[in-house]
């Protein structure tokens, strides 16, 4: 091959994992017309057309009431790129990451994502959660705010959209630190903590934002002793897993008052049930795991996919690659 040469792939078998593909599926088709896509728009269509089919790629959303069909795509003969259309990858953990390359579409929500960490991040200082529990009442209850202006937000994760947050947080004019893996400065906060000094960064904030990706690392992180870590008063915001964090422990420190609120979107058992004691939990606002999930995002995601989809075409690195069972 002369040094002008560059190495491409033959165009490639997709199977597309999505009960609504039909949204995007003639845009893929029109922008890569050698490239041969097969929509699997059910889980019992899976198995026989994996078999028959045996797709080099998949691309694959989380859809319906079945688990994410994690065995299934592991055990597909001839796979060699897993692509799926969301950030989080606990659904597909572990998996071996020498013989299977897999990306992830973190960074397609990001912006989503941190609009709603910073509203949720005000909304607390102005009392949000008490002024709502008031309406409830019907009962005009007047007190002063509290002022975010001279706070300081620790996140927890710096991945894409734990950038994103760190940016806007620096715009509203709020004091930006962060705890990752390794301690390794990053341009978009003021500090960076190591994973292994979480406790002394949360002793140090006014708020915790919760980005991480849930793995064998950050599961049940957020326990008695990192909510007993944090400053008396200070408020919590999640984004991320529901398993990252013991609930009875959330639910003891708002309580107590050690934490003065909290917003989460996430739960470790989806849909929330009506049992739950989160629900009666004081100065807690909870949303359906929706920060990410933005009008258009289906769209994005595909698009995103298109983009390293050209990559692997060309046999050039992807973007968003992922090994097993990372930190944060």
């Amino acid at each position: 091959m002369g040094s002008h040469e560059t190495s491409h792939r033959a165009p490639p078998r997709v199977l597309v994992y999505y009960d609504q593909a039909d949204v995007f599926l003639p845009r893929l088709a029109a922008r890569f017309p050698d490239a041969t896509f097969i929509a699997c728009c059910s889980h019992e269509q899976l198995a026989g057309l994996l078999a028959a089919e045996q797709p080099e790629v998949i691309f694959a959303y989380k859809f319906g009431p079945q688990p994410f069909p994690r065995p299934a795509f592991l055990a597909s003969p001839g796979l060699k790129w897993l692509s799926v259309a969301f950030a989080g990858l606990d659904v597909l953990l572990p998996f071996d990451d020498t013989k299977l390359t897999v990306t992830n579409a973190s960074g397609v929500a990001a912006t989503e994502m941190a609009h709603y960490a910073i509203a949720a991040i005000l909304g607390l200082f102005q009392g949000f959660p008490g002024h709502f529990a008031h309406q409830a009442a019907r009962r005009w209850q007047y007190g002063e705010i509290r002022s975010a202006r001279h706070a300081t937000v620790g996140i927890v994760g710096l991945g894409r959209s734990g950038r994103v947050i760190a940016r806007m947080a620096r715009g509203v004019g709020l004091r930006v630190v962060a705890c990752r893996m390794r301690a390794e400065p990053s341009p978009e906060v003021d500090r960076v903590y190591a994973q292994a000094d979480l406790h002394q960064m949360l002793a140090a904030v006014d708020a915790t934002v919760l980005c991480a990706p849930l793995t064998s690392l950050t599961r049940d992180l957020f326990d008695q002793s990192a909510f007993a870590a944090m400053k008396r008063g200070s408020y919590f915001v999640n984004i991320a897993r529901g398993a990252i964090v013991r609930e009875e422990a959330l639910i003891e420190a708002l309580r107590s008052g050690h934490l003065a609120g909290a917003v989460i979107d996430v739960a470790r058992t989806e849909p929330l049930p009506p049992s739950s004691p989160l629900w009666d939990a004081p100065n807690l606002l909870i949303t359906p795991h929706c920060s990410s999930e933005y009008e258009g995002w289906v769209g994005d995601a595909a698009d995103m996919f298109a983009d390293n989809l050209e990559r692997w075409i060309a046999d050039q690195p992807l973007e968003n690659r992922v090994r097993s069972d990372r930190g944060y």
